[in-house]
């Protein structure tokens, strides 16, 4: 029961933060030029919540952080169509920001919990990751391309949600963020794409996700849209 509450309060710390990333996007949209920014300022309010700032130890002594950008997939696929896990071909990809078990990482060496080598993953009773996010920043007119982009990596967080064998799944919960900002005047474009990418997100409901849209200088307030099983909230907001 522990490790269960330490859990449910690490995930509501993390999506604390992810909240704060969208209001700033929403209050200064130029405050972030690349997904790289936006993941980069989740620092400062990481480092304000020490449950998930503090450092945790490895089952062979070494010190490390639950916090990692870019960690692997433990699994392969392809990633112009992620719909199965591969055990031949394919690659595999990367995780703009992981949030690793607390049990994870005191059973496990340091080198597997680097998650290296993708046959290195543990006899896995328990997700190895709290959460898996992904992060998306695009800016000017919407077009098919970003709707396609949306759908592989929706793809990608479902894989990792799935059980496996009967092992445990990768992560216990998964994060879709979309920041979108058009200077142009082409909400047209949006509105035309929206009813594709809510449906998306809907179909996909085991994933948590959240869009936030803006359009400087214009006419037209801010868009912020949450779905999928958020801990801290469950509400659409125009």
């Amino acid at each position: 029961m522990g490790e269960k509450v330490a859990a449910q309060t690490l995930l509501t710390q993390l999506e604390t933060v992810l909240h704060r990333l969208v209001e700033s996007f929403w209050e200064e949209p130029y405050g972030y030029f690349t997904e790289a920014d936006a993941v980069a300022a989740l620092d400062t309010w990481v480092a304000r919540r020490p449950e998930l700032a503090q450092v945790y130890h490895t089952a062979d002594g070494f010190e490390t952080s639950l916090l990692h950008r870019e960690y692997p997939t433990f699994f392969r696929f392809k990633e112009s169509d992620p719909t199965e896990r591969l055990t031949h071909g394919g690659d595999r990809g990367h995780y703009d920001l992981a949030l690793i078990n607390p049990s994870y990482v005191r059973r496990y060496r340091a080198e597997t919990i680097t998650n290296r080598n993708v046959r290195d993953r543990g006899d896995l009773s328990s997700p190895p990751l709290l959460a898996a996010v992904e992060f998306q920043l695009t800016v000017g007119a919407w077009d098919e391309r970003r709707v396609d982009g949306i759908r592989r990596v929706l793809g990608k967080l479902g894989l990792a949600l799935e059980s496996v064998r009967k092992s445990a799944p990768d992560t216990a919960a998964a994060y879709l963020c979309i920041f979108h900002r058009d200077a142009g005047a082409h909400p047209d474009r949006w509105d035309d794409s929206w009813p594709t990418v809510e449906k998306m997100l809907a179909d996909a409901a085991d994933i948590r996700s959240v869009v936030a849209v803006c359009w400087p200088k214009q006419e037209r307030e801010p868009f912020v849209y949450y779905s999928g099983p958020w801990i801290t909230t469950g509400q659409s907001y125009m």
